[in-house]
C-alpha cells in the first residue's frame, strides 16, 4: 500500500508524481528560518528518535534536505499548507506556524510507521514523490476531557495532547467542575464582599470524584490544577497547535460549589459532597446576590489565566432550575463572561437566552431549532457534538468493560462517528465553528482507558472535522484506519480494534481487572 493512501485525515488534494521517491539519508538536514524553528525542531525530534540521524536545523538548503518555509502570500487559510516531495528533497510551505505544524503531521504519516519507534535505524526512510495541497473544512476540531468525574494529571493531559495533535485536532475542552468535584484553583480575592471561602473549592472539591460500582476501580481519582498547572497545560498545548478551552459548569452541575461555599445556598448551609453519577439535581439560586458575585470572581480569574479566546460556562441539564430562574441566571452569566473579553461558549440549552455577538453554542442533545435560530438571528457559531455521533464515552459493545449506554442507537463503533455531516438541520458550513468529541469519565480511571474509548473513534471525528464531505468515503477510511494500527501501537496508544477493520496491529489490553489478554472482542495482538 502506498503511504499516500494511508493519510488521516484525508488531505484536500493528493497527486502522486511519476518520478523517483525521496530517501531520507543520514546526511539530510532540515532547513528553517527563525519563524519556522518550532515546527522544524518538532519534526527533527521525531525523525531523530526514529532514525538516529543528526538532522541539524540550518538556514540554507541542498539536495536531500527537508525545507520548511513561510510564505506571506500563500494562497490558503491560516491552517493551510502545501507539501511537495521529489527525489531531491521535501518542501513544506504555509503562511502560519499552524499551517506548518499541520504539514509536519502529514509528512510524519508519509514515513513508515516504524518512524514512531525509538531507534528504528535499520529501516529505510523512503516516501513517494507527491504534491499535497491541504486545508481544514472547520477551524475548530476538538476533544473534551472530563477531568471532574475522575482527575487526570498535568502529564496525562499532555500525553493526550500528543496523540490528538497528530490527527490535526486543535482544541482541548477541559470540563473542570461538576457535582462531584472542583478541579481549578481560585485565589482568595482582595475584594470579597460576601466573604466567600474560595480556597475551599479545591480544598474540598479537589478531593471529590465519582463512584460507579461497575468501574475499575469504582471511585474516580482526586486532584486539582493550580492556576500555574493550567498555564503549563496551555503552554504545552500551544506547541502542538492545540487551544485549551476551560469549562465551569452552571447553574446546574454545581453541588461541589454548594458544598464548598455555604453562602451559595439559600439556607446558608453547605451541601454534602456527592459521588453519585446522577445528573440534573443541583442548582444555583437566582435570588442570591452571592451567586453572581461568585460567578463573576470565578470567571474573571479563569479568563485572566486563559490564553485562548473561549470561556465555556456550561448551562446544560439544569433540570431542577425553574425556567425563569434559568434564563435570569444564564443571561447574567453570559454577560459576565463576555465582560471578561472572552467569547462565551455554552451547551445548547443556553440558546434559550439572548446571546452576545460571537457567542458559541455547543450542540449535544435535544431541540436543535433554538440553535439554528440563534445562528441565523444572532450570528452565533456552533460546535457540533451530537451525542450519537461524537460522545466518546459510549460503549463499543454491550459487554464493554467501561463506557455508558444512554445514547439511543448504541453501542457505537468508528462508523457512527464517521458517517455523518455536521452541516445538518439547516446549518451551513459558515455557521459551524467545528466539531468536538466529548469524553465523559464516569467509568474512566486512567489514560489508557481513556485512549481506548477515544481511539479509533476520535480519528473518525478528526477526518469529519478536517476533510471536505466530498472527499470522505467510509470504505476508504476503514482501510486507512486499519493501516493506522501499527503507528498507534508503536506509540503505545491503547485503542479498540474494531472487528470490521483489518488492522496492521492492535493494542495492549488496558483492562487486566476486567478480563484477560485472550478477550477477542476488543483486540489484543501487539505490534
Amino acid at each position: 500500500m502506498n503511504t499516500t493512501d494511508t493519510l488521516i485525515p484525508r488531505p484536500s488534494h493528493v497527486a502522486l508524481q511519476d518520478s523517483p521517491a525521496f530517501r531520507l539519508a543520514p546526511t539530510a538536514r532540515i532547513r528553517a528560518t527563525a519563524p519556522a524553528a518550532q515546527p522544524a525542531e518538532q519534526l527533527a525530534s521525531l525523525l531523530r528518535a526514529g532514525t538516529g540521524f543528526e538532522l541539524p536545523i540550518v538556514e540554507d538548503t541542498r539536495p536531500g534536505d527537508i525545507s520548511l518555509e513561510f510564505a506571506e502570500a500563500f494562497d490558503g487559510g491560516p491552517e493551510a499548507y502545501t507539501l511537495n516531495v521529489t527525489e531531491d528533497g521535501v518542501r513544506l510551505t504555509a503562511r502560519t506556524q499552524a499551517g506548518l505544524f499541520n504539514g509536519v503531521q502529514t509528512l510524519r504519516q508519509l514515513f513508515p510507521a516504524s518512524i514512531e519507534k525509538a531507534d528504528a535505524s535499520s529501516a529505510e526512510w523512503v516516501i513517494p514523490a507527491v504534491d499535497i495541497a491541504d486545508a481544514p473544512r472547520f477551524a475548530y476540531r476538538g476533544l473534551m476531557l472530563d477531568v471532574a468525574r475522575s482527575f487526570f494529571t498535568v502529564e496525562e493531559v499532555k500525553a493526550q495532547i500528543d496523540v490528538m495533535a497528530q490527527f490535526k485536532l486543535n482544541a482541548l475542552h477541559l470540563h473542570l467542575t461538576d457535582d462531584q468535584s472542583w478541579r481549578i484553583e481560585i485565589h482568595e480575592p482582595e475584594q470579597n464582599p460576601s466573604g466567600l471561602p474560595y480556597a475551599q473549592l479545591t480544598a474540598l472539591g479537589g478531593q471529590g470524584a465519582v463512584e460507579v460500582p461497575a468501574a475499575v476501580p469504582a471511585r474516580g481519582r482526586e486532584g486539582f490544577y493550580t492556576q500555574q498547572d493550567f498555564k503549563d497545560i496551555q503552554a504545552y498545548a500551544a506547541t502542538k497547535n492545540v487551544l485549551v478551552i476551560p469549562e465551569i459548569d452552571f447553574p446546574g452541575h454545581v453541588n461541589a460549589a454548594l458544598a464548598a461555599i455555604p453562602q451559595l445556598n439559600p439556607d446558608g448551609q453547605a451541601k454534602p459532597m456527592s459521588t453519585t453519577p446522577d445528573v440534573g439535581w443541583s442548582t444555583f439560586s437566582a435570588d442570591l446576590p452571592a451567586t453572581y458575585e461568585f460567578v463573576r470572581e470565578v470567571l474573571s480569574q479563569l479568563a485572566a489565566i486563559t490564553d485562548g479566546p473561549y470561556l465555556h460556562i456550561g448551562g446544560d441539564e439544569a433540570h431542577v432550575t425553574g425556567h425563569d430562574d434559568y434564563v435570569a441566571m444564564v443571561q447574567q452569566f453570559v454577560r459576565i463572561g463576555a465582560e471578561t473579553g472572552k467569547t462565551v461558549v455554552g451547551w445548547n440549552e443556553f440558546a434559550a437566552v439572548e446571546l452576545p455577538e460571537g457567542a458559541v453554542i455547543q450542540y449535544w442533545h435535544g431541540d436543535f431549532a433554538p440553535v439554528v435560530r440563534q445562528a441565523e438571528e444572532s450570528g452565533a457559531k456552533v460546535i457540533m457534538s451530537p451525542a450519537a455521533n461524537t460522545y466518546l464515552d459510549q460503549k463499543y459493545a454491550s459487554d464493554s468493560p467501561i463506557g455508558l449506554e444512554w445514547v439511543e442507537g448504541g453501542p457505537f463503533t468508528w462508523s457512527e462517528y464517521y458517517n455523518w455531516d455536521p452541516a445538518q438541520g439547516g446549518l451551513k458550513d459558515h455557521q459551524i465553528l467545528g466539531v468536538e468529541g466529548p469524553l465523559w469519565t464516569e467509568t474512566v480511571r486512567n489514560n489508557e482507558q481513556a485512549q481506548w474509548l477515544l481511539y479509533p473513534r476520535a480519528v473518525s471525528l478528526a477526518e469529519v472535522a478536517w476533510s471536505g464531505q466530498e472527499v470522505r468515503n467510509a470504505g476508504d477510511f476503514r482501510r486507512r484506519l486499519g493501516a493506522l494500527g501499527e503507528r498507534l501501537a508503536q506509540q503505545g496508544v491503547a485503542f479498540q480494534a474494531a472487528p470490521d477493520v483489518e488492522w496492521s496491529a492492535t493494542s495492549k489490553w488496558p483492562f487486566p481487572e476486567a478480563g484477560t489478554s485472550s478477550t477477542p472482542e476488543y483486540g489484543t495482538i501487539e505490534a
